[in-house]
């Protein structure tokens, strides 16, 4: 009878053969929405954002105030079952039934309204951008011209002082 010895290298662990698992880790944020919930709301035509209603322990009134006007309406646990374990819902308020992440609240807009606004101040920076380099370069478009302040200015506070020996 034959007799096969291993050797105590062919047993140890950093010899056999396993697979290996690669890791990833990336910072978690507060604010994330579900990609399914983004996704559902795009196919409705919405989009979602989050709307600060605090400012300081203060409910921000002037801010959400705003917010409603230009279309935006707050969304309701209902709507997105999927985030109730990592957000909570007011139960008394003037934002009851929000759906909420510390002093932020879940909120849609119709898509359409959401682009055109985003247009109209992207275009409004554009704008003003342009103005203050016109006026920067004096209305003439050359590049690499140099900006200065030549402006010389002078104070003078009453009488000199005049100490004698």
């Amino acid at each position: 009878m034959t007799r096969i010895n291993n050797t105590r290298s062919s047993d140890l662990r950093e010899n056999q053969a396993r697979e290996e698992t690669e890791y990833t880790f990336e910072e978690s944020s507060a604010l994330h929405i579900p990609d399914a919930v983004i996704e559902r709301f795009t196919n409705e035509g919405m989009t979602l954002g989050w709307l600060r209603m605090t400012l300081k322990g203060k409910d921000d009134v002037s801010y959400i105030g705003k917010k409603l006007q230009e279309g935006w309406t707050f969304v309701d646990l209902a709507e997105v079952p999927e985030m109730s374990s990592a957000s909570f819902v007011r139960d008394e308020g003037r934002y009851a039934g929000v759906v909420c992440r510390d002093d932020v609240g879940l909120a849609k807009i119709p898509t359409g309204r959401y682009e055109a606004r985003s247009k109209f101040y992207r275009d409004k920076s554009t704008a003003m951008n342009e103005a203050i380099d016109a006026q920067l370069h004096g209305g003439r478009k050359i590049s690499g011209m140099p900006i200065s302040n030549n402006s010389k200015s002078k104070v003078i506070t009453g009488r000199q002082p005049n100490f004698q020996d």
